[in-house]
């Protein structure tokens, strides 16, 4: 069983975080002289390793130069989504395959859709934007918004 702490950063309504909201493949730095350590969410992550785990992906001293660094994410809590009932409501039933197509090809296919259509997966504010402004292109514009929403820290891969 993974053991869960919680941190706070100092962050304004920062959500607690806990060792399995980080992806295990996400490369966790541990380099706290980096003058960047403070607002980097791989650093962030370094200090969340689930008991048990002794190796996996890390950033190397290698990728930071100077001041500057090759693998640096600066931390950010985002507003994730999921689910897609809201959206298709009102949407004509000749637009509803075609949307609903384009979205699965932009998040990679059925499985992944319904990752995030039933909240095993949450969009970032970026994929809400495209999937949003893909209604819109076609004609939607009113009470556009997903199932759901949650307040978490970004680690997406890039």
């Amino acid at each position: 069983m993974v053991e869960k702490t919680t941190y706070n950063q100092e962050m304004t309504n920062a959500p607690a975080l806990t060792s399995d909201q980080i992806p295990p493949s996400y490369a966790r730095c541990f380099q706290a002289d980096c003058p960047k350590a403070d607002t980097c969410a791989r650093f962030l992550a370094g200090k969340y390793i689930p008991t048990g785990k002794v190796w996996g992906d890390a950033v190397y001293p290698t990728a930071r130069q100077g001041n500057t660094c090759t693998m640096y994410k600066q931390t950010r809590v985002i507003r994730a989504a999921y689910g897609f009932k809201a959206l298709f409501a009102e949407v004509k039933q000749k637009d509803d395959t075609p949307l609903r197509n384009r979205i699965k090809a932009y998040l990679g296919g059925n499985t992944t859709y319904y990752r995030y259509h039933h909240g095993e997966k949450l969009l970032t504010p970026e994929q809400q934007d495209w999937i949003i402004n893909l209604f819109r292109r076609a004609g939607y514009t009113e009470e556009l918004h997903f199932d759901g929403y949650r307040e978490l820290y970004d680690f997406s891969p890039t």
